[in-house]
């Protein structure tokens, strides 16, 4: 009868391959669960139907000329940013919240927010007197009102942005989404 000890190199090659199979776990179990946790896929494709129903549902001049450009409802546009409630004839209802206008669900939260660029290339916020739509010359409306909705902006966290180039009241400008 033999009496024989583990030796070093099965104590290696038994210590190995458990050290290889904990690595593998830690690697790829992870990854399997993916698919079903949440990510951005949601949020991008949320980010798009808010932007799209924005411009081309509640604000567009609806002149149906093809050109597959974004020309906005100058007075539907002002009426959508205004904070009255009062009654518009366009698309919306002006006294519903912006989350029930855009269709998101409990949970969600958007903004929108129309910027234009200035005479210097430099991005200001477009601006409303209720009677015309202007690019702002400072970065806030000095007279009138921005043309933003929704929810303000949380000073940090991760959000998916959506953007849109219109041409609204003789200014060409860019809808930006958020969505966090």
């Amino acid at each position: 009868m033999t009496d024989r000890a583990q030796t070093t190199i099965d104590f290696a090659i038994g210590t190995s391959v458990f050290l290889v199979t904990v690595a593998f776990v830690v690697a790829f179990v992870p990854g399997i669960f993916q698919p079903f946790a949440d990510g951005p896929q949601e949020e991008l494709a949320g980010i798009d139907r808010v932007a799209d129903t924005v411009v081309y549902d509640l604000l567009d001049d609806g002149d149906g000329d093809g050109s597959g450009g974004a020309t906005l409802d100058r007075r539907c546009t002002i009426a959508f940013f205004d904070a009255d409630d009062t009654d518009t004839g366009c698309t919306f209802d002006d006294a519903a919240p912006f989350a029930e206008q855009v269709g998101l669900s409990a949970g969600h939260h958007a903004n929108v927010t129309v910027v234009g660029a200035d005479d210097d290339g430099t991005s200001n916020p477009v601006c409303s007197d209720n009677t015309r739509v202007y690019v702002s010359d400072t970065d806030d409306c000095s007279t009138g009102f921005a043309l933003d909705a929704g929810d303000r902006l949380p000073p940090n966290g991760a959000s998916v942005i959506g953007r849109r180039v219109v041409y609204v009241d003789g200014t060409t400008a860019t809808v930006i989404v958020r969505m966090w």
